[in-house]
């Protein structure tokens, strides 16, 4: 009965642990958990290439002329047959290895393709392994290899966004593919746009699917599909991306998402039309693309315009042009009321009213501010008034988008949400939607702050 029960390698007297092994004499696994357990060989054989990329592994090692260095067989020798042995772990490889020895091995649908790969490849004849004396004593290492994490004794997989920083340069992996969404969430991180624990709830994935649409990276400003190349400035193609990511992590009042896993092309492209539409994506373009400006961190002015506080209604689906948390503290009673009616007015029903609304908010902001820092006229023009606030807020220091907003509408009187636009509205001329004007009110809010807060100082 002892003598039953040596063990294979006593009989054969085969030395245990890190061997070179020909490969020629490796045998599948017939109770492998790639598949069910087989009777033969051959039916291993086909159940793996039939499911698990054999003829593409063996594109790959013919290509290369080698395994890789860092994978080691976990091997038994075969019973009944000195100086072979059965391959536990390192199944697929081992497949790989016989039919690329002998394509006629393999089932007849691949064996063209698997002679086309072979044909004057080097595949290797020798491979590394460690030789286990019994199925058991491999086991607890097969299991910690491919069981999980196991509370840390396991592998660690690499998460979405860690495969796609391992993945630059490399063509083969499909991590390659959520590379541009990395790269946009760690800028966004990086100038303290978006919080460490905000970036962890975002889905690289579903993220990926947008940047993946042309049609959306041209609207977001972004010039390559695998780098951050911008096409716009810099500080607004960032506005537009945050944008994006918030709303894929943001609900709605139904609970929905507007940047979800879901979408479909045609989704995606009227996504970043709305985008467009609202005011909220780049306008000002690069006379040449460029890789986008080494990140700096934002000031707390930007950050008002580029992470706008939410009020408890979505932005994008409030019914009202002011949103409950904009607050001012100063007396004028213009000011106060225009910012009541702003939070009362249904925005849906009264579009024009909110334009008017609007309108008058920016302009009794401008006034108090002009007045404050000595620079109103009587009779004083929307764009005079308009680059008198420029000039003064980029002399106070302001920065970001608090001073970029001011000054586009005093250099270009038709963008879409200066003095004069929304005059032209309140005319007779076209009316924006409640979506523009949600968009125009969350356009000038980091600058109507800031004037407001001026208007708090004790310094003229």
């Amino acid at each position: 009965m002892a003598m039953k029960q040596k063990s294979a390698a006593k009989k054969s007297r085969v030395k245990l642990g890190d061997a070179i092994i020909p490969a020629s004499r490796l045998h599948l696994d017939l109770e492998n958990p790639r598949h069910e357990p087989v009777e033969s060989e051959a039916e291993a054989i086909a159940r793996l290439c039939d499911s698990e990329m054999i003829a593409e592994l063996v594109q790959d090692i013919a290509q290369r002329g080698s395994l890789s260095p860092l994978e080691v067989f976990g091997v038994i020798p075969m019973e009944g047959h000195p100086g072979h042995f059965v391959s536990l772990e390192g199944n697929r490889r081992t497949c790989a290895l016989i039919v690329a020895a002998d394509p006629n091995r393999a089932p007849e649908s691949i064996r063209r393709q698997l002679q086309r790969s072979t044909a004057n490849a080097s595949v290797p004849k020798q491979i590394k392994a460690h030789v286990f004396a019994k199925r058991e004593d491999a086991k607890q290492w097969i299991d910690l290899r491919h069981l999980g994490l196991q509370g840390g004794a396991g592998i660690k997989e690499w998460n979405p966004v860690q495969k796609a920083r391992a993945s630059t340069g490399n063509t083969k992996t499909s991590a390659r593919d959520n590379t541009l969404a990395v790269l946009v969430l760690d800028r966004l991180v990086a100038r303290g746009m978006l919080t460490k624990e905000r970036r962890g709830e975002v889905s690289v994935s579903t993220l990926t699917r947008y940047l993946g649409t042309p049609s959306v990276r041209a609207i977001l400003g972004l010039g390559s599909a695998k780098e951050l190349i911008y096409t716009h400035d810099a500080d607004e193609v960032d506005a537009a991306l945050l944008k994006m990511v918030l709303d894929s992590i943001e609900p709605t009042d139904n609970g929905s998402y507007r940047v979800n896993s879901r979408s479909n092309s045609t989704d995606r492209h009227k996504y970043a039309n709305d985008l467009q539409s609202s005011g909220q994506a780049p306008t000002t373009p690069l006379d040449d693309p460029e890789p986008a400006p080494r990140p700096t961190k934002v000031s707390a002015q930007e950050r008002m315009t580029q992470a706008p506080k939410r009020s408890a209604k979505h932005p994008d689906t409030r019914n009202r042009l002011v949103p409950t948390d904009f607050r001012i503290t100063n007396k004028d009673v213009v000011l106060l009321r225009l910012r009541k009616e702003g939070l009362d007015l249904d925005l849906k029903e009264f579009k024009f009213s909110a334009n008017y609304i609007l309108r008058a908010l920016i302009e009794q902001a401008m006034t108090l501010f002009a007045k404050k820092r000595n620079k109103w006229k009587q009779n004083i023009g929307d764009q005079a008034l308009t680059q008198a606030c420029a000039s003064e807020l980029q002399a106070m220091g302001i920065q970001g988008k608090a001073l970029s907003v001011v000054q586009k509408a005093a250099g270009n009187e038709s963008t879409p949400y200066s003095l004069h636009s929304l005059g032209h509205a309140v005319h007779g001329g076209s009316i924006p939607t409640a979506d523009n004007l949600r968009a125009y009110f969350d356009t000038w809010r980091p600058a109507l702050e800031a004037m407001l807060q001026a208007l708090e100082s004790k310094k003229p």
